[in-house]
């Protein structure tokens, strides 16, 4: 038998494309299955005009197949869609081809460690992470004070350093310069006060608690990219989408409150954790707008609410969904940062970077 098609189109209701024998003069019956067990079969006698047109027989090999059920769509990474008398997977057309190389290697390898997406990304976020951070800690390359929070970073997607900015985070005169500014990203040529704001930044967030666990994360000292101003109750939104970055899945967002209250940190649970891939087939760590959302609850998941002083510091990873409940009279700070081997696209690119503070522990803050 020899086996030509792809999957088109795959949903949590159905599987899509064409299958084509050049031997048999029937059409073949095709079969979806995860794990094994069957979801759905259907004749691949669909006509299909560009595979006529390709020479394909007459073209009548296409297949649309409906689920008996619909399906997770945290599982749409491990549909197969097979001929009925062949153990071959049909490959996947503008889906998730990647993930068909890495389910190879991983039935291959299945004892190694790998990253959860295609971009690779942070030792924090492989498969293998518990194992290596005690390997870490073994070695001394991890101080036992840090592998606490590291240990909750890699379990959660989120760690809350609580007290880590005390005594109290801005001092008076940066409280007040803060609230003078309009929410939006800080700008090195904008006015006095975000040139003041900005200048005290290293100070606060370079503190040793959130810089053991940035360093310990990167395996590299954190250069901070992004600094932003936030009000009121923000949409959910993810750290890896926060900026242009050659890796994506190399960064966090340091979140802080400014001014008398308590800043609220609504987490999707387990959303670090999600699947590479939307039922669209675009990769979680470069969705925009709503997508990834849409994504986490098809899949059930569910929030938890941390509220922050204004001492306390959260640490977000690259792929956890986050929103902002921001109380009247208060502001929240989103700092974005990265290893200090990245280079954000847009400085590459000349429209930024050109605002550099270096901090006395090796940490860099550029605008």
């Amino acid at each position: 038998m020899t086996i030509r098609g792809s999957i088109d189109e795959l949903t949590p209701l159905a599987a899509s494309g064409w299958a084509h024998d050049d031997r048999a003069s029937e059409p073949i019956l095709v079969q979806a299955m995860i794990n094994g067990a069957v979801i759905g079969e259907a004749i691949a006698d669909l006509n299909r005009p560009d595979l006529a047109a390709a020479g394909l027989g007459d073209g009548r090999c296409g297949f649309h197949i409906a689920f008996g059920a619909a399906i997770d769509p945290s599982q749409l990474a491990f549909v197969a869609v097979k001929p009925s008398r062949g153990d071959v997977e049909l490959p996947r057309t503008n889906l998730t081809g990647y993930i068909d190389a890495f389910r190879a290697m991983r039935a291959r390898h299945p004892g190694v460690g790998w990253s959860r997406s295609i971009f690779g990304g942070l030792w924090t976020d492989r498969v293998d992470a518990r194992r290596r951070l005690a390997g870490r800690v073994a070695i001394g390359a991890i101080s036992q004070e840090n592998a606490g929070p590291l240990g909750r970073f890699i379990e959660s997607g989120h760690v809350l350093l609580g007290g880590a900015l005390a005594p109290a985070g801005f001092d008076i005169r940066m409280t007040e310069a803060v609230a003078r500014l309009p929410a939006g990203p800080l700008s090195p040529r904008g006015s006095l006060d975000e040139a003041d704001v900005l200048t005290a930044l290293p100070g606060l967030l370079f503190r040793d608690a959130p810089l053991g666990l940035l360093r310990g994360a990167f395996d590299d000292n954190p250069l901070v990219c992004r600094a932003e101003l936030m009000r009121g109750t923000t949409r959910f939104a993810q750290p890896s989408t926060a900026e242009p970055l050659p890796a994506p899945t190399e960064c966090a967002a340091l979140v802080t409150g400014i001014g008398e209250g308590q800043l609220l940190l609504d987490i999707v649970r387990d959303s670090h954790a999600l699947p590479e891939f939307t039922p669209d087939g675009e990769s979680r760590w470069l969705a925009r707008g709503g997508a990834t959302l849409a994504l986490a609850t098809a899949a059930a998941a569910s929030t938890e609410t941390i509220g922050l002083g204004a001492d306390d510091l959260a640490v977000i990873g690259p792929g956890t969904l986050y929103r902002l409940r921001v109380p009247e009279g208060m502001t929240a700070l989103v700092a974005l940062a990265t290893p200090n081997r990245q280079t954000p696209l847009r400085f590459l690119t000349g429209e930024s970077g050109d605002f550099t503070i270096r901090h006395g522990s090796g940490a860099v803050l550029s605008l």
